[in-house]
């Protein structure tokens, strides 16, 4: 996966968004999409949540392959930037929502994606956000996203959510834990060059209690 268009904190969220309009959908969206089991002959659309969608490029692979689309952004610039991109076929099963993530009350959804957007939640409200998450998926819905490690160049000098290894596997109690990746690496942000630490996680939540 290229570093280049992962989010950082910058006032240029505009100058962000166009930065990352070309890339192609994430890997970890598509590799989600391959363990999303669905029944072909269900009436029922197959509806996901992009959370912190920015410029809309993986909103836009769920699009087209058929999903009813809720992308939320605190950032208005990101859904006038997306509406703009949308193909007119698609705008029927897409729903903007400009909101910050902490406090919100999701739908029922088989998907709830997070590209590296959670970090960005403020750190005394992630416990309930994750708990948001967890009510908002149907049973045997999916959870994938990435969480910045405790080793990334940012933590303990930006206002994020950090999580080590053992944070991450708490969160995932509970879940059928389908990735688990921990990544370290050079490389670069917005701003420029950046030492990155993340988990990336594809969760299912049990069809039982």
């Amino acid at each position: 996966m290229s570093t280049d268009s992962r989010p950082t904190l910058t006032a240029n969220w505009t100058g962000y968004y166009r930065w990352t309009a070309g890339r192609p959908p994430r890997e970890l969206l598509l590799r989600a999409l391959d363990h999303v089991n669905w029944e072909p002959k269900s009436r029922r659309e197959r509806r996901a949540v992009d959370l912190g969608c920015g410029a809309g490029n993986d909103t836009l692979e769920l699009l087209r392959q058929g999903w009813q689309v809720l992308s939320i952004d605190q950032q208005p610039s990101a859904l006038k930037l997306l509406a703009r991109r949308v193909p007119v076929r698609h705008r029927g099963r897409l729903t903007l929502l400009s909101a910050p993530m902490e406090g919100l009350s999701f739908p029922r959804a088989d998907l709830i994606y997070a590209s590296f957007s959670l970090p960005f939640c403020l750190p005394d409200q992630f416990g309930a956000l994750w708990k948001c998450i967890r009510r908002g998926l149907v049973p045997g819905g999916h959870f994938a996203g990435q969480l910045f490690g405790d080793r990334d160049e940012w933590c303990g000098k930006r206002p994020l959510t950090f999580h080590s290894a053992r944070e991450v596997r708490a969160l995932a109690r509970g879940y059928h834990v389908e990735l688990f990746r921990e990544i370290e690496e050079e490389g670069r942000s917005f701003e420029g060059p950046k030492r990155w630490h993340y988990f990336e996680v594809i969760l299912e939540k049990p069809r039982r209690a």
